[in-house]
């Protein structure tokens, strides 16, 4: 089983990217990856499936098509061995691996208010999906001669693999409250102005304590640690589009600069100076 952990800014590294994990106690915050899908197979253990809208159990076969641009985390509830296998490949990889008669990106089309599709895999798909997986892993990491030929040849089985086994016959039951959604929409329309706690008291007419404690217990995190995070990533596409740190600090909604230098570079792992430095060069 090889384990790797994605860069903490959430881009990533290489055009491929595919791992077998199994752990224990898992904690993804929200995220999102730049012109990369994810296909997400679930193998075992308890766990909650978050999209920005959405959160439902896992069941042992799913396979999630994941959009890029789209939030999404995994959250164990136990200690249960939690194993699972994710694949991103960049978008053009799949428009080259594609044809016009075969589109090898429409497992990943969503209709609104959809944000992903959930596809589920019988006992001969799960093993052959398992099997080319776990047989693309290793050609990754070398310059093999060929590696690059396999690579192709096992991602266009993945994907056709992807895009012919059927939808689920019934959405999972959306454990988020219609409240909720109201209050991650507000949050959205509001990040560059006043997000405390008792700034949803006041537009909520609820207490503050009580409306955390509600927020935590489906969304998995605190209103602040949400409202963070939201914050970071608006920064990250400020920063990516050529703002400067300061102008990035206000739009964002961290009223303190020192505060979200801070901030930045926890979730991150490198400042705001040179997280746009780094997209700058490319």
């Amino acid at each position: 089983m090889t384990i790797i952990n994605l860069p903490a800014d959430g881009t990533l590294p290489t055009d491929i990217v595919c791992s077998h994990n199994r752990n224990r106690f898992h904690d993804t915050p929200f995220h999102h990856h730049s012109h990369h899908i994810e296909l997400y197979l679930f193998i075992s253990g308890n766990v909650t499936f978050f999209t920005k809208n959405e959160a439902f159990p896992l069941k042992r076969g799913y396979l999630i098509a994941i959009p890029d641009g789209v939030w999404h985390r995994a959250v164990t509830r136990d200690d249960v061995p939690y194993e699972r296998i994710f694949l991103n490949i960049d978008i053009d990889l799949i428009k080259q691996l594609s044809t016009p008669k075969t589109d090898l990106y429409r497992c990943f089309d969503v209709s609104d208010p959809k944000e992903i599709n959930i596809l589920n895999l019988g006992s001969d798909a799960f093993d052959d999906y398992v099997n080319f997986c776990d047989e693309l892993i290793p050609t990754l990491d070398k310059d093999a001669y060929g590696n690059d030929i396999h690579q192709r040849i096992l991602l266009a089985e993945i994907l056709l693999l992807a895009n012919k086994v059927h939808k689920i016959k019934k959405q999972p039951r959306n454990i988020i409250p219609p409240f909720l959604e109201k209050v991650t929409h507000f949050i959205d329309e509001n990040l560059a102005d006043d997000l405390s706690l008792a700034a949803f008291s006041k537009h909520f007419y609820l207490n503050s304590t009580y409306l955390d404690r509600y927020f935590k217990r489906y969304m998995g995190l605190s209103l602040h640690q949400y409202v963070t995070e939201k914050r970071i990533e608006q920064a990250k596409q400020l920063l990516r589009a050529g703002k400067n740190v300061t102008e990035v600090c206000a739009k964002s909604g961290f009223g303190n600069y020192s505060n979200f230098i801070r901030s930045f570079n926890k979730r991150v792992g490198i400042s705001p100076g040179k997280y746009r430095t780094k997209y700058q060069s490319k």
